[in-house]
């Protein structure tokens, strides 16, 4: 298992490299080129975000993994960034509602990040005070997954994570089905 989540790292910078010079086209071969993406104007912590347009993501819901009894969902937003949170919940999607557009990262495990797209590839690093988590992932069917694998700079551990797509209709449904179910008789 280990040989193939190296492997999977492995083929997914691979992806991710840019053509050599001597390959790029010459004046006598025109090609198409598109139109670069106009990254945001750098924030007040210097970031630079560019849009993911194009990027096969899906923005009316969040990216939901489970393991054992922990949730971890992410929402990307079309300006480039990702907010991400993981924990254990009641009902589905009790957590999703702390992934705001400007969530403060660090506060109740919430993490906003920079994501950069190459190719069909994404990456996320997630800063905190131990260490960095790095993610790198493919979208899937058409937007609906994305495969992630997760590198933890801080346990040294790889872990692989597919994200399912959840749509917000979907969690707004799960939340009043909560609301609605008998509560328990006194304790």
């Amino acid at each position: 298992m280990r040989i193939f989540l190296y492997s999977l790292i492995c083929f997914g910078f691979l992806a991710c490299v840019d053509e050599p010079e001597a390959t790029l086209p010459t004046a006598e071969k025109k090609q198409e080129v598109p139109a670069p993406m106009v990254p945001e104007t750098p924030g007040a912590d210097g970031v630079t975000l560019v849009p993911l347009n194009g990027s096969g993501l899906r923005f009316d819901g969040v990216y939901h993994f489970v393991t054992g009894s922990l949730h971890y969902y992410m929402r990307f937003f079309e300006r480039g960034n990702a907010v991400f949170v993981g924990g254990t919940e009641d009902h589905l999607g009790q957590l999703s509602v702390m992934l705001a557009i400007d969530a403060q990262s660090g506060l109740n495990n919430v993490h906003n990040c920079p994501v950069v797209q190459r190719n069909d590839s994404l990456f996320i690093r997630s800063m905190s005070v131990r260490g960095s988590l790095d993610y790198m992932g493919k979208v899937m069917a058409g937007g609906d997954s994305i495969h992630f694998v997760q590198v933890s700079n801080i346990t040294h551990t790889v872990q692989d994570r597919p994200y399912e797509f959840l749509s917000d209709a979907r969690l707004a449904e799960e939340k009043r089905k909560f609301a609605e179910r008998p509560k328990p008789v006194g304790r």
